[in-house]
């Protein structure tokens, strides 16, 4: 495929993936003026709409914290602003002194960025656009209130599919780990520090499918916490939690193993005949994990085969370089068994037991 097809093909799955989020945020937002504006009689009720695009958003995860910022923030500028503003009035070294003050206050609970942010600009818009001592803060409170409450039950009653992202995530992730010990093994077959380098490069960049994997994970299970219909996944999520160290454990040690791939070809180390076709092996049980985590299948069969590969390890790899190699292999098993929910110590024994 042609870089600009591959860069179509990028963008149609990211709006396909963002449909359903995208859908969420806007009617939520249009409904959450409309309440605010007709219900209880607001004339510019501003402040709903953004706080429900801000709780909702197309990231899928925080939204409950995210809410609780907004309505908390709001309420520190809102209080600190108006009296402030009572006192000193409206100006431009007025709102200097109000945004500090916010600051300042809301730093004392050890908040997050959202709940700073909107601490000071709930301050800066009262000692801007209304005067003080009116009910405009206490409108805007509500305000926030309504967006933020209708965007969470928005998020539970129309949730999105939590197992979805994770599942995508943990498959691209494995993909990238199984290209890596393939590449490594073709480059060391061939002595082509070249593909070594290449290989490198790409699991070097590895660490982005790690983060996206961790959030997906984070982002279902907070579906799942309040959305009483998606619960059921929690299992498997919960699985996919217990994976996501040893995944990116693995990575870890998978660009070592990478690396040391590459300087044992520059610096002509003999390597022994058993370290490629084990690396394939490897590539191929992570191939299989991939499979059953991405597919909510049982871990039995991948266990299997990480453990196969484990009793063929070799001692060692034919010099400094390789050796590590071989001892990244054994720690990168070690990885894949926790990741099927073996105990760490006995993941450890295991990838030490090799009958070679």
């Amino acid at each position: 495929m042609s870089r600009f097809g591959t860069f179509l093909d990028t963008r149609r799955r990211r709006l396909r993936e963002s449909a359903w989020p995208v859908v969420q945020c806007a009617l939520a937002a249009g409904a959450a003026f409309a309440i605010a504006q007709q219900v209880f009689g607001h004339p510019v009720p501003f402040f709903a709409p953004i706080a429900c695009v801000l709780v909702l958003g197309i990231s899928l995860t925080n939204r409950l914290r995210r809410s609780i910022e907004l309505a908390v923030g709001v309420s520190v500028g809102v209080g600190v602003g108006d009296a402030i503003v009572l006192v000193i009035g409206s100006g431009w070294w007025q709102i200097a002194v109000v945004v500090a003050l916010a600051l300042l206050v809301a730093l004392l609970f050890d908040v997050g960025a959202l709940l700073l942010n909107q601490a000071a600009v709930s301050a800066v818009l009262v000692a801007t656009l209304q005067p003080p001592g009116t009910s405009a803060a206490f409108s805007r409170w509500v305000d926030t209130l309504i967006g933020a409450a209708l965007g969470l039950l928005v998020a539970a009653v129309l949730p999105s599919n939590p197992l979805t992202a994770a599942r995508r995530t943990v498959d691209t992730l494995l993909a990238e780990l199984s290209e890596a010990l393939r590449g490594a093994a073709e480059s060391l077959e061939a002595s082509d520090p070249e593909t070594g380098a290449r290989v490198l490069d790409r699991i070097r960049a590895s660490q982005r499918a790690v983060d996206a994997f961790d959030s997906a994970v984070d982002a279902g299970l907070e579906i799942t916490a309040i959305a009483p219909g998606r619960r059921r996944h929690r299992g498997e999520l919960s699985r996919l939690r217990a994976a996501t160290g040893p995944l990116d454990l693995a990575v870890r040690n998978a660009r070592v193993l990478v690396r040391r791939a590459v300087s044992s070809e520059t610096d002509d180390e003999t390597v022994g005949p058993d370290v490629a076709p084990t690396l394939r092996g490897l590539a191929d049980a992570v191939d299989l994990l991939r499979v059953d985590l991405a597919g909510g299948h049982r871990l039995d069969g991948a266990e299997s085969a990480v453990l196969d590969v484990a009793a063929r390890l070799p001692r060692r790899g034919g010099g400094f370089s390789a050796d590590v190699v071989v001892a990244q292999m054994r720690s990168i098993v070690t990885d894949l068994l926790c990741a099927t929910g073996m105990d760490r110590e006995a993941a450890r024994s295991a990838a030490s037991a090799s009958r070679r």
